[in-house]
């Protein structure tokens, strides 16, 4: 089987179970391979947990600062898509994924075999917006920028909302909680539009992939297929927020299936 596949299986298993529920208000988990389906409790939709320390993310901008070596300092640093720093004489040093304070101390450590005494200080001088992604049967595909207390609602008008294709009744939030754990919401955006359940508005995180599937099972699975490259491998998309990296890709896959953007 394809590396690629077998490295977002995961997913595809997410998206193809809930896909065949045939509608309603479900909840599916995926923790490292194990899949645990049901009805939905509102009560208690796991959240992705806040970090600690802020964690270095693929596109933050860096400032790295040395207190008696100011020649040294680094500006406006982007930490590039394969999640490194290029510094003077240490080369490139792996930034995304790792908070602050453990940056600093790397970067002591390298330039501790240069120059006497390093004082580092690392600095976020920008972070890369924080977004929900909207892909399927809607509006307008992509991301948009997350703020708090956005709910499903909020967001659908942003996109907006499902096309004359899309599965109304089987509208799937996709959230990573954990690099194992992949988790999905399927909402009957049917009952929560028709007035009937307004808890259903539930609120989304950021980076989370909101999902509006065609019909047919098989949309569900052959869409999983062709943004797997797009998305890239689980512990890549735990550190990037499930960043879609590249929108042309994206744009051709809806072009090919006839639902050009």
């Amino acid at each position: 089987m394809n590396s690629h596949i077998v490295k977002f299986s995961a997913i595809v298993s997410l998206a193809v179970i809930l896909g065949g529920c045939g509608g309603g208000n479900r909840f599916i988990s995926n923790r490292g391979g194990r899949v645990e389906s049901g009805e939905l409790d509102l009560g208690n939709i796991p959240v992705r947990p806040e970090a600690k320390e802020y964690v270095i993310n693929y596109g933050d901008a860096l400032d790295v600062l040395f207190l008696y070596n100011n020649d040294l300092n680094q500006l406006d640093l982007k930490v590039r898509p394969d999640g490194k720093i290029s510094l003077p004489y240490v080369g490139d040093v792996q930034a995304a994924g790792e908070p602050v304070s453990a940056l600093d101390s790397l970067l002591t450590t390298r330039y501790s075999e240069i120059i006497v005494n390093p004082d580092i200080t690392v600095v976020v001088r920008s972070y890369r917006p924080q977004v929900v992604y909207a892909m399927g049967e809607v509006g307008t595909a992509g991301g948009f920028d997350f703020h708090p207390g956005m709910t499903l609602t909020d967001f659908l008008a942003l996109s907006g909302g499902p096309t004359r294709t899309g599965k109304r009744n089987a509208v799937l939030v996709i959230r990573r909680v954990a690099p194992d754990h992949i988790v999905g919401i399927q909402i009957d955006l049917g009952e929560l539009l028709g007035g009937k359940r307004f808890d259903l508005d539930i609120p989304l995180q950021a980076f989370d992939i909101v999902y509006v599937p065609k019909s047919t099972l098989s949309s569900v699975q052959d869409f999983m297929l062709a943004v797997r490259d797009i998305i890239g491998t689980p512990t890549e998309l735990y550190l990037r927020g499930w960043q879609v990296a590249n929108q042309k890709i994206l744009f051709d896959f809806y072009r090919r299936s006839g639902n050009a953007l």
